[in-house]
Formats: C-alpha cells, sequence, structure tokens
C-alpha cells in the first residue's frame, strides 16, 4: 500500500529523499523560497509542486491532494536559542499558526491520519509547540515526540532535532535503537579537496589565529571526528554556523555538496547550475537529516515495517 504524503515547506527536498522508494508517494510539495524551489524540481521532477505562501493558504489547498500523512518544516528562527526567540510574536511563525488554525476547523473526514513535524530543540516547551499539540490532540491524535541526533544513527554531524508524529491510529511500538557505530568523516568528503581546496573554500591564517578555539577545527583522519551544526549562517558567520576542516597547512570550509552527503542526501542530488556558493550553504543548512526523519517516519502503523531504516 502506498500512503499520500503532503511536503509543507518542501525546501529543497529532504523528506522526498528519506522517503524515495519506500511505500509513500509526494503527491504536492509546497515551498515558498524560489532557489529551494528550484533545487526541489530539479532532483524530483516527478513531484507535484508549488510556490505558495503557507501564511495565507487556504484548507482547500491542503485538502485537496487527499493526502494521508502531512510532513511540516516550519522556519525555526522563532525558536533557536540564539535568536530574540518571540515564538509565535515572530512574524515567520505565521506560517505555522495558518495551519493550526486550518487544522482546529478541519471536517473530520479531511483530517491526515497522519502529522508529523520538525524542528530545533527549542522549539520544545514554546508557545507554537503548545498550541500545536493542543490542537492535535484536541482533534484526537495520538501525540510522540522525540529529540534525535544524527549521531545516534551513526553519522558524523551533530544536527539535534525535535520530531513530533501525530496519528489518528494507534502509534506503532516504538522501537529502541540499538547503537550504531560512528561513520568516518572521511567517507562524506570530497577527496579533491584535499590538498587543493579552491580559494573561496579557504580561511586565512590570520582568521584562524585571531579566532582560535572557538573555530570548531576537525581532522578529516580523526576516526571519532564529528561536525557541529549546520546552520543556513555558514559561510557568513564564522562561529555557530558549522565545522571547518584541517585541508594539508590550511583550514577550509566544507563544501555544501559534502554538507548534504552528511544530511545522507543521495549522491545524485545536484544543485542547479549557476547558484551561488553562499545560497547552496544557506540552502543545505535549512534542511533535514533524512536518516533522521526515517527513523520518525516508523512511529506510524502503515510504514512501521516498511524499509525506512
Amino acid at each position: 500500500m502506498t500512503t499520500r504524503a503532503l511536503e509543507l515547506f518542501s525546501g529543497i527536498g529532504g523528506f522526498a529523499a528519506a522517503v524515495a522508494g519506500r511505500g509513500v508517494r509526494v503527491v504536492a510539495a509546497l515551498e515558498q523560497e524560489p532557489s529551494a524551489l528550484a533545487t526541489y524540481r530539479l532532483n524530483f521532477p516527478e513531484h507535484p509542486t508549488r510556490q505558495v505562501d503557507l501564511e495565507r493558504i487556504g484548507a482547500w489547498e491542503l485538502t485537496a491532494p487527499a493526502a494521508e500523512l502531512w510532513w511540516l518544516s516550519p522556519p525555526c528562527q522563532p525558536y533557536c536559542e540564539r535568536g530574540a526567540r518571540r515564538d509565535l510574536d515572530d512574524g515567520r511563525a505565521g506560517s505555522l499558526r495558518q495551519l493550526l488554525a486550518i487544522l482546529a476547523r478541519l471536517p473530520e473526514e479531511l483530517l491526515p491520519r497522519y502529522l508529523a513535524l520538525e524542528n530545533v530543540a527549542g522549539f520544545q516547551g514554546s508557545q507554537a509547540h503548545g498550541r500545536l499539540t493542543d490542537v492535535l490532540a484536541g482533534r484526537g491524535y495520538n501525540l510522540r515526540e522525540r529529540l534525535l541526533c544524527p549521531t545516534q544513527l551513526g553519522v558524523p554531524s551533530r544536527r539535534p532535532r525535535l520530531y513530533l508524529a501525530a496519528s489518528l491510529l494507534p502509534l506503532a511500538p516504538e522501537q529502541c535503537i540499538d547503537p550504531f557505530p560512528l561513520r568516518h568523516l572521511a567517507g562524506y568528503l570530497d577527496p579533491a579537496m584535499a590538498e587543493n581546496a579552491p580559494h573561496e573554500l579557504l580561511l586565512s591564517p590570520e582568521i584562524v589565529a585571531s579566532y582560535g578555539d572557538a573555530l570548531p577545527i576537525l581532522a578529516p583522519a580523526d576516526p571519532v571526528a564529528c561536525t557541529t551544526c549546520f546552520t543556513s549562517g555558514y559561510g557568513r558567520s564564522l562561529v555557530n554556523a558549522g565545522s571547518y576542516l584541517r585541508c594539508g597547512s590550511r583550514v577550509r570550509r566544507f563544501t555544501p555538496e559534502e554538507i548534504v552527503r552528511l544530511l545522507h542526501f543521495p549522491e545524485s542530488f545536484r544543485f542547479p547550475d549557476g547558484m551561488t556558493l553562499r545560497r547552496r550553504w544557506g540552502l543545505a543548512g535549512n534542511s533535514l537529516s533524512i536518516v533522521a526523519v526515517r527513523e520518525i517516519l516508523r512511529a506510524f502503523p502503515d510504514l512501521a515495517e516498511t524499509q525506512l531504516a
């Protein structure tokens, strides 16, 4: 049986990549940002897509695809620990407010069977989180929440996120994660960059000396090397935006392609020709950990036995 899915805040297609060939068919992907949508369309041309401002979306647009599963990755800035944390007062929370208003009043027969959401750990305990769980519980959903980091699944990249799974059916029994050995960071890196990284990736020696230990610099050969969380500000902010690599006698940034590889996008994934390095970094930093998405979807009865992990 195939589960029909609606991908909201689709970005560059993290959810689409996670469910590809695994019993889920994306029947609509909605995204507002043009470069993210262009990247999505390049990699998933078979998926129906629309450029939509979800702050102004109507109930008919959400229910017309007749999706059994809704996936949500709303903007995280209102809940980030390093931000102002304005929560529902942040204008970027407007799209989530609109979706919750629609869910609260949809006729019962139009509710999706399943709904899942991903956001930063700071979302937990926020006003938005409280409203979300109140609406879903009030509509009869069974809820399960989980903080999950890709390192728990063997990926050498820290990206802790809160995941929520909601089901109108009883949720599948919880499955404990067996310890995964940490994969070697070198397996995610471009070998061509080992000694000859292009100039735009290199940090100047002056910056490295000035920032010192504030820069998380990794040695590719270190078997326990693990990246810090990459954000959309990577390449713009020097600290608290991601890790760096020793490259011979120099230090370099990760390429956007290496970052999406750490997110476990397929090797065939690519960005549109001509897209700037800064924009590719931004899109990669806003995306999803595919292995984590697959793990979370196992909470749903129709998908629990599917080979998602």
